[in-house]
């Protein structure tokens, strides 16, 4: 099987422009002690960092530990579960706080969704992407939720914005995050701040979404692509 198209789903990251800590020390190798020993050539780059950074920087994963202590963390979350067949929603019509019901939701995906699918959420608004409006996004009802949980049955969701979790209208959050509690409770990761979906729509694509296989982070950073395969 050929690959006929790669999408690229994951942002950019600017240090300069990041809502959450992250700081690059970059440094040719004997400006660290460590790996003085090394030597490079006159005017040669041999260049070495050090990244110190918040787990839930940029396109980034939210794995079971984030809300359930005894879920799994990036390090052993079965890799399986990150990858497969993938299905884009359009949710676009919805604004920003406003709900989407588990009736909206079962309206849209209806007769779109198999069991174990990865589901990811297009609304646009990954176009504001380091604006003032980069919060802006709909929300879902908690028993939507529940319902891609019992009876869609996906492995992994994801959205184009800074999440999907209730929220009051003027923005701010409610007590307690009820819908990553129940989605992650449930073993399903959610990826936050996709981009690029549009081309996505109506297709029946591959996803790959790989954090960094790190020992008791509950989020990361992830590469996230699309694979469109040529037919047999």
């Amino acid at each position: 099987m050929k690959i006929k198209k790669i999408y690229e789903l994951s942002h950019r990251i600017d240090p300069d422009k990041e809502e959450y800590r992250l700081e690059i020390d970059s440094r040719q190798v004997e400006g660290w002690e460590q790996f003085a020993k090394y030597p490079r050539l006159p005017e040669a780059q041999y260049l070495i960092s050090e990244i110190t950074l918040c787990t839930h920087v940029g396109t980034h994963i939210e794995l079971p530990f984030h809300h359930d202590k005894d879920g799994l963390d990036a390090a052993d979350f079965p890799v399986e579960n990150l990858v497969g067949e993938t299905v884009v929603l359009d949710i676009s019509r919805f604004g920003n706080n406003e709900e989407i019901s588990r009736a909206d939701l079962i309206k849209i995906a209806d007769g779109k969704i198999q069991p174990g699918d990865i589901l990811f959420f297009y609304t646009g608004l990954d176009v504001n992407y380091y604006t003032p409006r980069q919060h802006d996004r709909p929300y879902f009802a908690t028993d939507a939720i529940g319902w891609l949980i019992d009876e869609a049955k996906i492995k992994l969701m994801g959205v184009d914005t800074s999440g999907h979790e209730i929220r009051h209208q003027d923005s701010s959050p409610v007590i307690g995050q009820p819908n990553h509690e129940l989605l992650l409770g449930s073993g399903i990761p959610l990826i936050e701040y996709l981009t690029n979906l549009k081309p996505l729509m109506g297709k029946r694509l591959w996803t790959f979404t790989l954090p960094v296989r790190m020992i008791g982070a509950e989020s990361f950073p992830a590469r996230v692509i699309a694979v469109d395969w040529e037919e047999a």
